[in-house]
Protein backbone atom coordinates (compact mmCIF):
# COMPACT_ATOMS: atom_id res chain seq x y z
CA UNK A 1 0.00 0.00 0.00
CA UNK A 2 1.23 3.47 -0.92
CA UNK A 3 0.25 6.34 1.36
CA UNK A 4 0.51 10.10 1.06
CA UNK A 5 0.61 12.04 4.33
CA UNK A 6 0.17 15.79 4.59
CA UNK A 7 1.88 17.54 7.49
CA UNK A 8 2.53 20.99 8.86
CA UNK A 9 4.88 19.64 11.53
CA UNK A 10 2.60 20.51 14.44
CA UNK A 11 2.35 17.98 17.26
CA UNK A 12 -1.19 17.20 16.10
CA UNK A 13 -0.08 16.61 12.50
CA UNK A 14 2.78 14.33 13.53
CA UNK A 15 0.46 12.37 15.83
CA UNK A 16 -2.09 12.10 13.00
CA UNK A 17 0.59 10.76 10.64
CA UNK A 18 1.67 8.11 13.13
CA UNK A 19 -1.93 7.14 13.94
CA UNK A 20 -2.70 6.95 10.23
CA UNK A 21 0.10 4.54 9.39
CA UNK A 22 -0.72 2.45 12.45
CA UNK A 23 -4.37 2.25 11.34
CA UNK A 24 -3.38 1.29 7.81
CA UNK A 25 -1.16 -1.58 8.93
CA UNK A 26 1.04 -2.91 6.12
CA UNK A 27 2.31 0.18 4.34
CA UNK A 28 4.95 -0.35 1.64
CA UNK A 29 5.75 3.27 0.94
CA UNK A 30 4.88 6.60 2.48
CA UNK A 31 5.35 10.02 0.91
CA UNK A 32 5.22 12.79 3.48
CA UNK A 33 4.38 16.22 2.11
CA UNK A 34 4.56 19.74 3.47
CA UNK A 35 2.74 22.30 1.35
CA UNK A 36 3.97 25.88 1.26
CA UNK A 37 2.01 28.77 -0.18
CA UNK A 38 4.47 31.44 -1.22
CA UNK A 39 1.67 33.62 -2.57
CA UNK A 40 0.42 34.00 1.00
CA UNK A 41 3.90 35.06 2.12
CA UNK A 42 4.20 37.46 -0.79
CA UNK A 43 0.96 39.20 0.26
CA UNK A 44 2.04 39.90 3.86
CA UNK A 45 1.94 43.60 4.51
CA UNK A 46 -0.38 44.23 1.53
CA UNK A 47 -3.66 43.25 3.17
CA UNK A 48 -5.10 46.74 2.75
CA UNK A 49 -4.10 50.07 1.35
CA UNK A 50 -3.36 51.26 4.88
CA UNK A 51 -1.20 48.33 6.00
CA UNK A 52 2.12 50.02 5.39
CA UNK A 53 4.89 49.89 2.87
CA UNK A 54 5.76 47.15 0.44
CA UNK A 55 8.33 44.59 1.55
CA UNK A 56 11.73 44.87 -0.07
CA UNK A 57 13.01 42.06 -2.28
CA UNK A 58 15.32 40.98 0.56
CA UNK A 59 12.44 40.92 3.07
CA UNK A 60 10.30 38.86 0.69
CA UNK A 61 13.17 36.46 0.06
CA UNK A 62 13.79 36.08 3.80
CA UNK A 63 10.10 35.42 4.41
CA UNK A 64 10.04 32.72 1.72
CA UNK A 65 13.20 31.15 3.15
CA UNK A 66 11.65 31.06 6.62
CA UNK A 67 8.52 29.33 5.27
CA UNK A 68 10.67 26.81 3.39
CA UNK A 69 12.77 26.14 6.51
CA UNK A 70 9.60 25.53 8.53
CA UNK A 71 8.41 23.07 5.89
CA UNK A 72 11.72 21.18 5.96
CA UNK A 73 11.57 21.01 9.75
CA UNK A 74 7.99 19.71 9.55
CA UNK A 75 9.13 16.99 7.15
CA UNK A 76 12.04 15.97 9.37
CA UNK A 77 9.86 15.63 12.48
CA UNK A 78 7.10 13.76 10.68
CA UNK A 79 9.47 11.49 8.74
CA UNK A 80 11.28 10.49 11.94
CA UNK A 81 8.01 9.61 13.69
CA UNK A 82 6.51 7.74 10.71
CA UNK A 83 9.72 5.78 10.13
CA UNK A 84 9.54 4.54 13.72
CA UNK A 85 5.83 3.70 13.42
CA UNK A 86 6.18 1.90 10.09
CA UNK A 87 9.50 0.06 10.13
CA UNK A 88 10.29 -1.46 6.77
CA UNK A 89 8.24 1.07 4.83
CA UNK A 90 10.03 3.21 2.29
CA UNK A 91 9.55 6.77 3.57
CA UNK A 92 10.22 9.81 1.40
CA UNK A 93 9.51 13.48 1.95
CA UNK A 94 8.95 16.48 -0.25
CA UNK A 95 7.86 20.10 -0.17
CA UNK A 96 5.35 21.26 -2.75
CA UNK A 97 3.91 24.68 -3.39
CA UNK A 98 0.27 25.69 -3.59
CA UNK A 99 -2.97 25.71 -1.66
CA UNK A 100 -2.73 22.67 0.64
CA UNK A 101 -5.99 20.86 -0.17
CA UNK A 102 -5.80 21.04 -3.96
CA UNK A 103 -2.03 20.46 -3.94
CA UNK A 104 -2.38 17.27 -1.89
CA UNK A 105 -5.16 15.97 -4.17
CA UNK A 106 -3.12 16.70 -7.30
CA UNK A 107 -0.06 14.96 -5.86
CA UNK A 108 -2.13 11.96 -4.79
CA UNK A 109 -3.33 11.61 -8.35
CA UNK A 110 0.14 12.16 -9.82
CA UNK A 111 1.73 9.53 -7.56
CA UNK A 112 -1.19 7.08 -7.82
CA UNK A 113 -1.26 6.51 -4.07
CA UNK A 114 -3.75 4.15 -2.47
CA UNK A 115 -4.66 6.41 0.45
CA UNK A 116 -4.15 9.95 1.76
CA UNK A 117 -3.75 10.59 5.48
CA UNK A 118 -4.46 14.05 6.89
CA UNK A 119 -5.08 15.42 10.33
CA UNK A 120 -8.07 17.43 11.40
CA UNK A 121 -7.96 20.23 13.90
CA UNK A 122 -11.65 19.74 14.60
CA UNK A 123 -12.79 23.23 13.57
CA UNK A 124 -16.47 23.89 13.97
CA UNK A 125 -18.80 24.36 11.01
CA UNK A 126 -18.68 28.16 11.13
CA UNK A 127 -14.88 28.36 11.25
CA UNK A 128 -14.62 25.71 8.52
CA UNK A 129 -17.01 27.70 6.28
CA UNK A 130 -15.04 30.90 6.81
CA UNK A 131 -11.50 29.54 6.84
CA UNK A 132 -11.77 26.41 4.73
CA UNK A 133 -10.42 23.05 5.73
CA UNK A 134 -7.63 21.01 4.20
CA UNK A 135 -9.10 17.77 5.49
CA UNK A 136 -12.56 18.62 4.10
CA UNK A 137 -11.13 19.50 0.71
CA UNK A 138 -9.04 16.35 0.52
CA UNK A 139 -11.92 14.16 1.69
CA UNK A 140 -14.19 15.57 -1.00
CA UNK A 141 -11.69 15.73 -3.86
CA UNK A 142 -8.95 13.10 -3.47
CA UNK A 143 -8.76 10.42 -6.17
CA UNK A 144 -8.46 7.70 -3.52
CA UNK A 145 -9.65 6.85 0.01
CA UNK A 146 -8.76 9.35 2.73
CA UNK A 147 -8.04 8.74 6.41
CA UNK A 148 -8.72 11.80 8.57
CA UNK A 149 -7.27 11.59 12.06
CA UNK A 150 -8.98 13.95 14.46
CA UNK A 151 -7.11 15.78 17.18
CA UNK A 152 -6.88 13.86 20.42
CA UNK A 153 -6.92 10.41 18.83
CA UNK A 154 -3.93 8.24 19.54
Amino acid sequence: MRALIGTDGSDEAVAAAVSGVELLGAVDSVTIVAVVDHSEVDMRGRESGFAGGMPTAAEASNARSAVDADAESALEDTTRAVSEAAPGAEVSARVIEGDAGPALCALAEELGVDVVVVGSQGKGAIKRALLGSVSSHVTNNAPCPVVVVRRGTD
